[in-house]
């Protein structure tokens, strides 16, 4: 009898454990609407010319000379600072005032102002600009709109690995309105303002290529995703613990074993 009670006790905890995991996967796989997820690239291909977005859109990119290496998760891109770029084949950005959040994991070569992620044409207001801002041995987060810009305070090229995060919230209307996170930390909001109508006519996004008068990315580039829709803290720190492939519901790409194997690297 006292054996049919615990084989009884045994089986309600066990229930209770299953129902409690069923329950933590469905919350993670809602942490955020899959159909909010314009690109993704975890660029653990390891090889080859093609970065494999692996949103539901297949907006894979063309890899121009960056280099596969050891990333946070997985593998990354190595960019030489010279020439190398990773363009969103046919695909423009988040236009107008819509609401977008754009982050990825990044480690400098040195201080530069390098060119993250760029699409719009180059006039006032009209283009998006994700790039480094430079201030003695040191650079910061920043976005810009042409005629004005909104930059952070904590350092991100140190030779570390830094995780940065660029929201535009429903609602906003102008550069000072984004939020800007490095490793999950709100940063200061320094800079110009200035009203922004992004413009999604004129050129497919670009990771990496330097504007007129900047330079080219220089060091490593890991788990890039870019969303229609405004992430909050919780959301980003979440990615940034996890990793997108374990905060996101995403297939591994082709299913390698080695996907599953990604381990944190920072």
């Amino acid at each position: 009898m006292k054996f049919v009670n615990q084989s009884g006790v045994m089986l309600v905890w066990l229930n209770v454990i299953i129902f409690s995991l069923s329950v933590t996967c469905i919350t993670h796989a809602a942490l955020v609407e899959e159909e909010t997820i314009e690109v993704l690239y975890l660029f653990d291909e390891g090889e080859g010319e093609v970065a494999v977005d692996s949103s539901l859109n297949g907006r894979d990119g063309a890899i121009l000379g960056a280099q596969y290496a050891e990333g946070v998760f997985g593998t990354c891109l190595l960019y030489d600072g010279q020439d190398d770029n990773l363009i969103v084949t046919g695909y423009t950005g988040v236009g107008g005032v819509d609401p977008r959040t754009t982050l990825f994991w990044f480690k400098a070569n040195g201080t530069r102002d390098h060119s993250w992620v760029k699409w719009g044409p180059n006039t006032s207001g009209a283009k998006y600009y994700i790039r480094a801002h430079v201030t003695g041995q040191a650079c910061f987060l920043r976005i810009e709109v042409n005629g004005g810009q909104n930059y952070g305070n904590d350092d991100v090229c140190d030779g570390e690995w830094h995780h940065l995060a660029v929201v535009f919230p429903e609602g906003a209307d102008s550069v000072q309105d984004h939020d800007l996170y490095v490793d999950g930390k709100l940063q200061e909001k320094i800079g110009n303002d200035k009203e922004m109508n992004t413009n999604v006519e004129a050129q497919e996004i670009n990771i990496g290529a330097r504007l007129t008068g900047h330079t080219f990315l220089l060091g490593f580039l890991d788990e890039l995703a870019i969303f229609s829709a405004a992430l909050d803290v919780d959301q980003i720190n979440a990615i940034r613990e996890n990793g997108l492939q374990g905060t996101v519901s995403v297939e591994p790409q082709d299913k390698l074993a080695t996907s599953w194997a990604r381990i944190k690297k920072y």
